[in-house]
Formats: structure tokens, C-alpha cells, sequence
């Protein structure tokens, strides 16, 4: 059984609308999958129709925006992101409403910023832009500054804009706008609060590049992690690396946290090396998801 438990449509980062994704999973031999946008729950009820349509499983999950704040030796705070997959919370709980609600405005506003460096080089691009050529109402991301980007003529294809060596969006561009986030710990409280299951995406992956994320296990940070209500490393991802992997599965194991894997699918425009089906989460760990998420119910069409 192929599980994939972290997927993106065009409600957020993604290219595909909800309509179009769900047949692709299908198609992909996919039985059962994750809608994670960032930061927004409005594709569920589609996601869980066209699910049932198709015999597929579907489970509600979400990736929200968070920074972790880690001490160096000089006691300064180093903030680094940190995207916290949250699957079965009860979406109408308030404080994860408030939340969202928070991120998403402040990717508005990191937007905005960004198009104004941005229009330095590219005096056309306008954040109106942007907007047309996103989807009505979705989270913006850089996803969304790359299609305009191409819609320009700039690049050929938004693979390119984030391919480039001199990337204009990528981290350590002098046009780089960092996301504003609320700390992790805080998050996965709500999210628990709220009846869902808080696993880390992609931990360690993008160490001194886009999250600037710790290059070795951060045990007393993860530790107050895990105190504070983490459930799980999603460790099959094709950027945890695998030296990587072996530190979180031991980690996990030590604590007995869930274990996922996944494609972080975004469409093939956007990350041409991850598709539907590229990691799988195990059966075993599936059941603990459903078993610890009460906040929403799941789609099921499979017996576990």
C-alpha cells in the first residue's frame, strides 16, 4: 500500500487545483494521501469528495509555518524554520484558527515585501500580478513570485527561477524576505490542543540553506519538542539526507515518535524530483496517526 502523507495543491504552493490533483494521485497508484497545504484547511472537502469518488483514503493535514528558536553559545536567540505538518486537527478549534488566520497574513505581507525588492530588477513585476496569477484566496508563496516571474518572460519555467544559481527568491538573494513565524512549540501545542497529530516536515533538510535549519540533531531542542507535544519526524523525504534519516529514526525510536515518509508533492513544474509516491509512510505508522488524531474525522476507503 502506497501511503503519501504530504501533498500541496494550488490552495497553497502547489500547481494543481484540488480537481486536478486528486486524479493524479489515483493515477500515481496513490491509496492513500495527505492534503497539506500551508497554513489552510479549504481543500479538505473537495479532497475527501473526489476521495471517495475515486476509492482513495484521504487525510486532513495541514503544514503550518513556524521558526524554532534555539540559544547559541553566547545565549542569543537563532530563529530557523521549521514547517510543522498537523494532520486530523479539528479545523474550526479556535486557536488554531487564530493561528492560520496570523500566517497567512503574514505571508501577505511577506509577499508584498519581496515584490518590492524584487521590482529592482524586474521593475514590471507588481504584487497586483501576483495575485492574478494565483489562485483566488491561496496561501502565497514563492511558488506564486516565480510563476509571475515566468508570466514576465524572465525565466522559462518556475523550476528555473528556483534552479538558478542566482536565484532572485532563494535565501542569501539580496531580495530575500525570511518568514515572519510563531515559535514551534506554541504551534504544536495548539495543534494537540486541537486534536491533531504534530509531525515535523523534512527535519534537518535544508541545513545552511533555505530554513537554515541545525546541521546536527538539536537533541535538547527536540527533546523540549516532544515535551511540549511533538508526535513525529517525517524522515522519508528527498531532502533529509541519510545521515540524517539514521539520527531522527534513532531519535524517534528512543522516544517512540511516529515515523512518516512522503513526496512533498507540488507538482512537477515546480519540483520536478518529487512526485506522487516518492516516499510512502508504513501501515503501522499510519494506524498511530489515526489513532491519535481525534480533531477531524478521516476519509476511508481501506481497512487498517
Amino acid at each position: 500500500m502506497k501511503i503519501d502523507l504530504h501533498i500541496h495543491s494550488k490552495n497553497s504552493d502547489g500547481a494543481d487545483t484540488v480537481e486536478e490533483l486528486i486524479p493524479k494521485i489515483k493515477a500515481a497508484n496513490v491509496d492513500v494521501f495527505a492534503l497539506t497545504d500551508h497554513d489552510r484547511t479549504d481543500g479538505w472537502a473537495k479532497a475527501a469528495e473526489l476521495a471517495n469518488e475515486l476509492g482513495l483514503s484521504f487525510i486532513p493535514g495541514i503544514e503550518i509555518t513556524t521558526e524554532g528558536r534555539i540559544p547559541d553559545s553566547q545565549g542569543n536567540i537563532m530563529p530557523f524554520g521549521i514547517h510543522l505538518l498537523a494532520y486530523l486537527p479539528d479545523p474550526n478549534h479556535e486557536g488554531l484558527v487564530r493561528l492560520l488566520e496570523a500566517n497567512q497574513k503574514s505571508r501577505e505581507v511577506r509577499a508584498k515585501k519581496f515584490v518590492e525588492n524584487l521590482q529592482t530588477k524586474y521593475p514590471l513585476l507588481t504584487y497586483e500580478l501576483v495575485l492574478e496569477l494565483a489562485q483566488d484566496g491561496s496561501t502565497l508563496g514563492r511558488p506564486d513570485l516565480a510563476t509571475a516571474l515566468v508570466h514576465l518572460e524572465e525565466f522559462n519555467s518556475v523550476g528555473d527561477v528556483f534552479g538558478a544559481p542566482d536565484s532572485p527568491i532563494k535565501k542569501g538573494s539580496p531580495f530575500y524576505v525570511r518568514n515572519e513565524a510563531p515559535d514551534v512549540i506554541d504551534v504544536i501545542r495548539v495543534v494537540r490542543e486541537a486534536g491533531g497529530v504534530p509531525v515535523i516536515a523534512h527535519p534537518l533538510a535544508r541545513s545552511g540553506k533555505e530554513d537554515s535549519q541545525p546541521v546536527s540533531l538539536p537533541r535538547k531542542h527536540f527533546e523540549q519538542l516532544v515535551a511540549a507535544g511533538l508526535l513525529g519526524f517525517e524522515t522519508k523525504h528527498k531532502e533529509v539526507e541519510p545521515e540524517a534519516r539514521d539520527l531522527l529514526e534513532a531519535f524517534a525510536a528512543e522516544h517512540g515518535l511516529i515515523t512518516t515518509g512522503s513526496s512533498d508533492y507540488h507538482g512537477l513544474s515546480v519540483k520536478e524530483d518529487n512526485p506522487l509516491g516518492l516516499h510512502s509512510t508504513s501501515v503501522e505508522m499510519l494506524k498511530r496517526i489515526l489513532e491519535l488524531g481525534t480533531g477531524t474525522k478521516p476519509t476511508l476507503n481501506h481497512e487498517f
